[in-house]
């Protein structure tokens, strides 16, 4: 069970609770023109570190935002932010993409255990509005700490998995991306096919969050879930462009409680690649539909 908190309850952690840690997992598109850790350099909740997504990507791949699975430089990463693994660790962010629910993900599947993982909701401008504490300029330094994972390999998709289910299907594929980009519409990225994995759903991310960026009650999301055809009550993988967004809605599974979830780490960029893999013999082995085919 992970956790939703709001700008009160991070307050009252950061008084009186021990083992805390605080991180600012803000994160933006390259076309955004915006840069996370200086706006965190700028200001930031008071106590907080800044966790950057990318120290924690694949160097093997050139697929964006892979998860590394090199257990020995995970841990020296997290250590050398002062967590232990019985630290409780509450992720923030400023982003539009809401990418504190990918750094709350890769805790998970590093093994942190899920009852010690919180988001603030509303991220740093909820806080801001609240009045809470601010700071400027670099932490204080902290000893590194021993971290130990526990890779949770689970909690990911690979490219086979996604071939298999599409054969043979045992989980539900719920695409979090525009729906003008799941329909067929134009992909953000050079060399992507548009459209969609056949048989999936489409539930975009932005549904999921009021206006000011706080989360839409758990009911409501879970209603508005089951009202494109998801089924709770089976597994669920979910997918975006890179990965980055999908965790948003396997935050909001685990909010549920549901537990049977996992992400396609792939995602959009690997199953929508306009040229062939190795092994492949045809696109057809990554099949697309759009709005049109059916």
């Amino acid at each position: 069970m992970v956790w939703l908190i709001n700008a009160s309850q991070l307050d009252k952690f950061r008084k009186s609770q021990k083992n805390v840690t605080i991180l600012d997992a803000s994160w933006h598109l390259p076309a955004d023109n915006r840069h996370a850790r200086e706006e965190f350099l700028s200001s930031h909740i008071s106590g907080a570190r800044f966790f950057d997504i990318a120290d924690f990507n694949d160097q093997d791949t050139s697929l964006p935002n892979m998860l590394t699975r090199n257990e020995s430089a995970i841990s020296e990463k997290i250590g050398a932010l002062g967590i232990t693994n019985e630290h409780k660790v509450i992720f923030y962010d400023r982003s539009s993409l809401h990418t504190s629910c990918r750094a709350l993900w890769m805790f998970k599947t590093f093994g942190h255990n899920p009852g010690q993982l919180y988001i603030l909701d509303g991220g740093y401008a909820a806080w801001e509005k609240y009045g809470g504490k601010i700071d400027s300029g670099e932490p204080r330094n902290v000893s590194a700490k021993p971290y130990a994972v526990n890779f949770e390999a689970h909690n990911i998709r690979s490219l086979v998995q996604m071939k298999n289910n599409l054969h043979h299907p045992s989980e539900q594929v719920v695409d979090v991306r525009h729906p003008v980009r799941y329909a067929g519409g134009q992909e953000i990225r050079i060399g992507l096919r548009s459209g969609h994995i056949p048989n999936s759903f489409c539930f975009p991310y932005f549904t999921m969050f009021e206006t000011d960026g706080r989360w839409k009650p758990v009911e409501k999301i879970r209603k508005q879930l089951t009202g494109v055809g998801v089924d709770l009550n089976y597994p669920i993988t979910t997918l975006c462009g890179s990965g980055i967004t999908a965790s948003i809605l396997n935050f909001a599974l685990d909010l549920m409680n549901h537990e049977q979830h996992a992400l396609y780490d792939g995602s959009w960029t690997e199953w929508g690649w306009d040229q062939l893999y190795s092994g492949e013999t045809s696109l057809e082995e990554r099949p697309v539909e759009t709005s049109l085919d059916t």
